[in-house]
Parts: structure tokens; C-alpha cells; sequence
């Protein structure tokens, strides 16, 4: 390869590295893209639709169910009871062995105190219950806003990597085929010929393994608000 050819191979390289970095400068911070509305959107959508959050709701609910049906049972004490007695002549002839006497309705009511000086301590437990299923939710709720935002923040990531990466890779494409024409014309070495080529197969492959990195926290993040990012504006 001439003088010429080196010089012309070298301002190519240059070129290509120039802009690469002021693509990649431009694009070097997610700080900037992060949107506080669009996240509050999100974590809205997580807490509105995580099937997890439904269940823990409802766990609440059950227990305030629970309280209700403890402060209504003043009646649980007390059993009530009755028999019936046959007007038949012959049916309600005296029996001596059992001495029934009595014809119609008996009525008859049991007390039982034990079941009343608990009710006070089953209330409270109620309480109890209601305030430890709420605290469930309220933990689990932090829990799920840390993890959505955590979530975008990744998938904040590999967005913004799309685009520098995708500029090296048409920078590297760019310049294999530039060397292929030199190489062609015997303006360039089949050394320089295969370096440009695996500089762009490497390109190749960081842009697949970005684009999918892209597309799992995509994924990831939808599996939280369940809806599709798309739906939510």
C-alpha cells in the first residue's frame, strides 16, 4: 500500500472516531431523558394493575370483614332453643319415665359467659389484623415503586446506548466498505481489508446484544404495569 493510500486509510480511521465520540458525548447521560411524570405514570400503573397488590387489597378487605363480624356478634353468647310437643291425645298421654307433661312449643336459652368476656380480645385482635395487613400492603407498595423505577432506570439505559452504539456500527460499516473498494483496486492490504471487517462484525454483535438488552428491560418493566409502555402516555 503507497504513502497515499496510508494517509487517505488514516483520515478515514480519524474521521470515524471523531464522530463517534461527539454521537456518544451527545448521548452520554440518561440524567437529562429521565421523565418524573412518565415514571409517576408508570408507578401508577404498577400499583393499579400487579396482580400482588390486588391480593394484598384484598387481604385488607377480608380483615376489615373480620372486624365487622366481630363487633356485631353480641348475640354469639347466647344460644337459643326449642321443642315442640304434639296435642295428640294419645301421643301426649303421661310418660312416667321421661314425665312429659308439657304439650306445644318450649322455648329455652343458653349463656354462655366465657364466649362474652373474649369478645373484647377478638375485637381488638380484628384491629390487630386490619393494621398488620395494611402495613403488608403499604411495604409491599414501596417495595413495588422502588423496583419500577429501578426498572426504567435500565431500560432508560439501554435506550439511550441504542443510539451510540448503532452510530459506530454504521461508522464501522461505513468504513469496511470504503477498505473493500481500496482493497478492490489494490489501494489497500488485505490486512487492512480483514481489520475493518472485524471491527465490523464486533460493531455487529454489541448492537444485537444491545438492542436485546433493550428489549428484556422493555419487558421486564411491562411485566410491573402489566399494560404494554406503548399505552401509557
Amino acid at each position: 500500500m503507497n504513502k497515499k493510500s496510508t494517509l487517505v486509510l488514516i483520515f478515514i480511521c480519524v474521521i470515524s472516531i471523531v464522530l463517534s465520540a461527539q454521537r456518544a458525548g451527545a448521548q452520554e447521560s440518561i440524567l437529562g431523558e429521565v421523565s418524573s411524570l412518565y415514571l409517576e405514570k408508570l408507578v401508577a400503573a404498577a400499583k393499579a394493575n400487579y396482580p400482588r397488590v390486588k391480593s394484598l387489597g384484598s387481604e385488607v378487605n377480608i380483615a376489615k370483614s373480620d372486624l365487622s363480624a366481630a363487633k356485631i356478634s353480641w348475640l354469639d353468647p347466647f344460644s337459643f332453643q326449642y321443642v315442640t310437643r304434639s296435642n295428640d291425645a294419645n301421643i301426649n298421654s303421661v310418660n312416667l319415665t321421661t314425665a312429659d307433661l308439657l304439650t306445644g312449643y318450649q322455648f329455652g336459652v343458653n349463656f354462655n359467659p366465657g364466649i362474652l368476656f373474649a369478645k373484647p380480645a377478638n375485637i381488638k385482635r380484628a384491629k390487630e389484623q386490619i393494621k398488620l395487613a395494611q402495613a403488608n400492603a403499604d411495604e409491599y407498595l414501596l417495595q413495588l415503586e422502588a423496583l419500577v423505577k429501578s426498572r426504567y432506570f435500565v431500560y432508560m439505559q439501554y435506550q439511550k446506548s441504542l443510539i451510540p452504539v448503532n452510530n459506530a456500527y454504521l461508522d464501522a460499516e461505513s468504513n469496511m466498505k470504503a477498505i473493500k473498494v481500496k482493497y478492490q483496486r489494490g489501494e489497500a492490504s488485505f490486512l487492512d481489508y480483514n481489520s475493518a471487517s472485524m471491527t465490523f462484525n464486533e460493531n455487529f454483535q454489541t448492537k444485537l446484544e444491545t438492542e436485546a438488552n433493550y428489549l428484556n428491560a422493555k419487558v421486564a418493566l411491562e411485566e410491573l404495569t402489566v399494560v404494554k409502555l406503548e399505552y401509557i402516555k
